[in-house]
Formats: structure tokens, sequence, C-alpha cells
């Protein structure tokens, strides 16, 4: 397998990698770490903090693994078939989005990367086309202003 550099910006779930996983699954367990250290030893809170990291972790470690089978499908050149290699795309993207809002619940934390942040689109085709279903339609029903 070719070794690729991690993608400088992220601007689609297809620029991940599974060296894009690691740094944010060590960010989200110090800090989970760190919440759950705060909590009373024994109490609801303490467990709850606790599970709550265990499921993070697991988590984490779940997109790196989804990763490492993209990285495969990436290298093989087969990201354009249809069915598994498709869900495993949108699986990607919606792990790491997952992770990502967890971790702008720490976004102040001189550790957080601007790297993690949710991802809109799969790759450049879906953004594309995604700009053609929603051209001229609005978002809302008040979008423009006022009803009148």
């Amino acid at each position: 397998m070719t070794v690729h550099e991690p993608a400088a910006v992220l601007e689609f779930s297809d620029d991940l990698r599974p060296d894009d996983a690691a740094p944010l699954r060590a960010f989200l367990h110090a800090r989970l770490t760190e919440a759950a250290d705060r909590q009373q030893p024994g109490t609801e809170a303490e467990w709850a903090a606790r599970r709550l990291l265990q499921t993070t972790d697991y988590s984490a470690l779940f997109l790196c693994d989804l990763l490492t089978s993209w990285a495969d499908i990436v290298e093989a050149g087969r990201i354009g078939r249809p069915g598994a290699t498709q869900q495993l795309r949108q699986d990607v993207r919606t792990w790491w989005n997952h992770l990502c809002q967890t971790a702008e619940r720490f976004s102040d934390h001189p550790d957080h990367l601007p790297r993690w942040r949710p991802l809109r689109h799969l790759c450049v085709a879906h953004a594309e086309l995604a700009e053609q279903l929603t051209d001229g339609f609005s978002s809302g029903v008040y979008e423009g202003g006022a009803h009148p």
C-alpha cells in the first residue's frame, strides 16, 4: 500500500486517511479521561463519563478500521464502484463527523486542531451534485424574509 501524507486541509471525507484518525482519537481520549477523573468515584456521573470515554475510544478505533479499508479501495482504484464501496465511503464521513462533533466540545483546548470539523461532502462530485440539487431552492420557508 502506498503511504499518503495527510491532506493539509480536509475538504471532503475522501481526503481522510488512516493517519488522520489517530491524533483525533488521542485528543478525545485525553479530554474524556480528564472529564472522567473529575467525577466523584463510584457515582453515576463517573460511570457515565467512563462509559462515554470507552464508547468514544471504540468509535475512533472503528473509524481507523474504516479508513484502512477505504485506503485499500483508493489504492486499488475502486472508489467509483457502487454498493458496499459507497456505503463504506458514507460510513467514513458519518463516523468522522460524529467524532469531530465530540471534539468541538473541547475546541478551546490548545491541542484541538481546526481540521477536526465535520465534513459536509464525500468528494468534489458529491459537492457539485448537492449544489445542483439545491440551486434555486430555499433551505426554509422564510429564508428570503418574512412571509407576506
